[in-house]
């Protein structure tokens, strides 16, 4: 099965720094965050990182307790659905595919998104906490935001996750949209691989060469496979 077989790269990195970087690295204390002004992009992405902090993972050889697991998965469902627009993603991931769907049709992909997203990134940062080694310090650097549009509803917020003892720095940038005063996140760049364009480009194959019904098909089996690989 080769859906995400691009979109991967972008979302395994993206998956593991907004749903848990610390699986492989401790939070360095240093430097002391300063905090943009509330209403600003990069103060929701800051929240964000704050949001994360709660985010429960063990050392290698301990598992979590199923109070934990529990914590962790409404955890990531509030980011989720508080914090990022799937809908926008999935809508500009369909790009010009998404005007052909009926509304269920957009409903059903959203959902489908929706739950791998949940899925994947939780799975893969729990396996993740148990395999990593003894990881370093990190930190994260916010390099603000800069407008998309004249009446600045949409933005893009720059930030860099510097590992001093590996001498890394990875950079990590954020699409967002002003959505009823709340600013929601739509597409992760790491180090200039976008997640929409990943999944646009792997999305687009799919429907060309077999059509949209299987794409969905595609979809519907890896969320299977993921839930069964959890469960064993």
């Amino acid at each position: 099965m080769q859906i995400f077989k691009i979109a991967t790269i972008a979302a395994a990195a993206a998956a593991v720094i907004v749903f848990g970087f610390s699986a492989y690295a401790q939070k360095s204390s240093a430097p002391a965050k300063r905090y943009y002004p509330e209403g600003t992009p990069t103060r929701a992405i800051q929240a964000l990182d704050d949001m994360l902090d709660d985010f429960i993972t063990k050392p290698k050889g301990q598992n979590l307790t199923p109070q934990e697991e529990s914590h962790n998965r409404e955890l990531k469902k509030k980011i989720l659905h508080g914090t990022f627009d799937i809908r926008e993603l999935a809508r500009l991931s369909l790009a010009k595919h998404w005007n052909a769907r009926t509304e269920a049709e957009r409903s059903r992909f959203v959902g489908l998104l929706t739950d791998l997203l949940e899925e994947k990134a939780l799975f893969s940062k729990e396996q993740s906490a148990s395999k990593s080694k003894s990881g370093g310090k990190y930190f994260v650097v916010y390099r603000g935001e800069k407008f998309d549009n004249p009446n600045k509803s949409r933005a893009f917020v720059r930030t860099k996750v510097v590992i001093p003892s590996e001498n890394i720095d990875i950079s990590l940038n954020y699409r967002v949209k002003k959505a009823s005063g709340e600013w929601k996140i739509f597409d992760i760049v790491v180090d200039e691989a976008s997640l929409v364009e990943n999944y646009k480009f792997q999305f687009d194959s799919i429907i060309k060469k077999h059509g949209y019904p299987d794409l969905v098909r595609r979809m519907q089996s890896k969320l299977s496979d993921i839930r069964a690989d959890r469960t064993n």
